[in-house]
């Protein structure tokens, strides 16, 4: 019998080590890069995957932890005839090919994407392990003026957590539109926040099926990647992938670059970002506000996460105070360069 109970306890043991595994979520590594006239360092701030999925109730998240599906998974049939409805302006056709050509000619060295923070709001340093332009990649609109002072709204969506409808109603009764960064899995589960951001003028871009950072990925296999999330997209929504790629993570390589640009997109990072993609470890509301109060500046390109609760109870905040500092909010479809 105590032979019994020690095998017994120890199972016990073990399964709840497990929960508390599966329960702790991970952070992105700090740099500290120095600079002329920065007064405070960066920090990439994309978490380094799929922070694993909790199911919200109207009072919060509950404690329960499921995580995200890493397979692939076949998307439902709709059950209803779609007719899509397209914005008036083309915002760039996404190719299912990638060209005929010697990727490997191209660095494959993975990059982590990184800025600088200035609080003087002037434009932030970027990460730029090589320069990213000639690949159709922004971090902020680097063409402006003072008579024209912009914003740009984007927000990763890897999943659901119970904000994306207050976040879009927010946008709604602000009159702002913004740029939403999907995964397949969002996709598959919420095709009905996909129509409405797009029926409410927001643009819907590409976040890859499983969050891997892309240069781990063969071309093919990136290719594979967004490919199956467009795809998803317009058979379950009606309506075709908007021509912008995030990176996950952040990481990319010279090579990443050149494919997914041969595929048609752009890869977007950002010049503001914070700790808000842990749902255990959010900054809170009063963070939130005050980071954009402090770093704002001209072009910025802002990276949120739709599963973060402070950003939700914060947005209707930030874009009183950018608004009251004059700039306005603008789409990605405006930023200067050639587009592929």
């Amino acid at each position: 019998m105590k032979k019994k109970w020690i095998v017994e306890a120890a199972y016990i043991i073990a399964g709840l080590t497990f929960l508390g595994v599966c329960m702790t979520g991970g952070q992105a590594g700090s740099v500290t890069p120095a600079g002329p006239g920065v007064t405070e360092p960066l920090v990439p701030t994309q978490a380094p995957g799929l922070t694993p999925e909790v199911q919200p109730t109207p009072e919060g998240p509950v404690s329960t932890v499921t995580p995200p599906e890493t397979g692939v998974t076949e998307p439902p049939v709709p059950t209803e005839s779609i007719t899509p409805t397209e914005p008036p302006e083309s915002t760039g056709t996404v190719r299912k090919e990638i060209k005929n050509e010697d990727y490997a000619q191209y660095d494959n060295e993975t990059c982590a994407w990184w800025f600088l923070r200035k609080r003087d709001h002037s434009p932030s340093g970027s990460g730029e392990a090589f320069p990213v332009a000639p690949y159709s990649a922004y971090y902020r609109n680097t063409e402006v003026t003072d008579e024209d002072k912009v914003v740009y709204l984007t927000f990763d969506c890897g999943y659901e957590n119970g904000y994306t409808p207050a976040i879009l109603d927010t946008l709604a009764e602000e009159g702002v539109k913004a740029m939403f960064f999907v995964t397949k899995d969002f996709v598959v589960k919420n095709p009905e926040y996909i129509k409405r951001m797009k029926e409410e003028g927001h643009l819907v871009g590409n976040h890859t099926v499983r969050h891997l950072s892309s240069p781990s990925l063969t071309p093919e296999e990136l290719s594979a990647e967004l490919n199956e999330v467009a795809d998803t997209m317009e058979e379950l929504t009606g309506y075709r992938m908007d021509p912008f790629f995030r990176p996950p993570m952040g990481e990319y390589s010279e090579r990443t670059l050149k494919v997914t640009q041969d595929m048609g997109y752009s890869s977007v990072f950002w010049s503001i970002a914070y700790h808000d993609y842990d749902v255990n470890d959010q900054p809170g509301k009063e963070y939130v506000v005050e980071h954009f109060r402090e770093y704002h500046h001209n072009g910025t390109i802002a990276l949120l996460h739709n599963i973060s609760e402070s950003n939700t109870q914060a947005l209707g905040e930030v874009i009183a105070l950018l608004k009251e500092e004059g700039y306005r909010f603008g789409l990605l479809t405006e930023l200067p360069g050639e587009r592929p």
